[in-house]
């Protein structure tokens, strides 16, 4: 005669409850890498969250290293003009007070002779006409 299987009882060759120890082993572990996997993510989340905060920060401040670099070269080029405005200042005072000096020789020679004069006031014409 054939004896029937119980069918509460654990399959042929497994011992008794292994199979439910196997699953609550494998819910838990199911569980910790589906928190593990959370965890991840959010931290991934606020990471890109402050990737993006970098880089905009960095946008800001290479457009105001812009701004500085143009306000530096508009700046030096003041400067150049200035330099040169004074160079072509320092040239008409030059020609001035040559042209002063040739006056003051004209109206010395005025006291002299007819000669004298006519010499410093031709000199004087040469010297300031520049």
């Amino acid at each position: 005669m054939i004896q029937p299987v119980n069918p509460t009882g654990p399959p042929p060759g497994m011992p008794n409850g292994t199979q439910r120890r196997t699953t609550i082993v494998l819910s838990v572990l199911v569980a910790v890498l589906v928190v593990a996997a959370g965890v991840f993510l959010t931290l991934w989340i606020m990471e890109r969250g402050e990737v993006g905060d970098v880089e905009t920060q960095v946008g800001v401040t290479e457009r105001q290293i812009d701004a500085e670099q143009d306000a530096l070269a508009d700046t030096q080029s003041t400067v150049d003009e200035l330099e040169q405005q004074g160079k072509d200042l320092q040239t008409t005072n030059e020609q001035l007070q040559a042209c002063a000096d040739a006056s003051r020789k004209t109206i010395d020679a005025a006291d002299g002779t007819d000669v004298e004069f006519e010499a410093a006031y031709s000199e004087m014409q040469i010297v300031c006409a520049r």
